[in-house]
């Protein structure tokens, strides 16, 4: 006769094997790379001063912060940004660099995910350095307009928001 404790109280339960951990961290990577693709595109489309549109529509360019913006504001601060080395074409060539590395780390045999790992951090970090100096020159240009443009910027960003485009 067997015994059913171990059915019953779940003691001897066999712990979930290691090839998942392993495959959800795989599909974690693909995620961040398919991000870090993402944001490139829309880094690639400030770097550019282009509006780039895709299949369905997708477009990268400032978002709804640019489009509330007046013309002029979005013009000077798409040139801001593109001046700024993290940004501009010191930024653009890191970025080319960190997708060569990326595929030569996919590709490699044996592959080794610590070396993956490593430079998703290091795009992590990039990314989180373009977002902070995008914020600091929107935050200064929003600083210098009149309480009267901040209001239009701010009706106008309400209806980005809410999906109501004024362009």
């Amino acid at each position: 006769m067997t015994d059913d404790t171990t059915q019953t109280t779940g003691e001897a339960m066999p712990t979930p094997p290691e090839r998942s951990s392993r495959s959800l961290r795989i599909a974690l990577g693909v995620s961040l790379a398919f991000n870090v693709l993402i944001v490139g595109m829309i880094a690639g489309g400030i770097v550019s001063g282009r509006h780039m549109s895709g299949p369905g529509g997708f477009s990268a360019d400032l978002g709804p912060f640019a489009r509330a913006m007046s013309i002029e504001d979005r013009r000077g601060l798409a040139g801001e940004l593109r001046e700024r080395p993290e940004i501009g074409r010191t930024g653009a060539q890191d970025m080319n660099r960190i997708r060569a590395a990326f595929l030569d780390a996919l590709l490699a045999e044996p592959f080794d995910p610590a070396a993956l790992g490593r430079i998703f951090a290091k795009e992590r970090e990039r990314g989180v350095q373009v977002m902070q100096v995008g914020q600091d020159l929107l935050l200064r240009r929003i600083a210098s307009m009149s309480p009267e443009q901040r209001q239009t910027f701010a009706r106008r960003l309400s209806r980005q928001w809410n999906g109501q485009d004024d362009d």
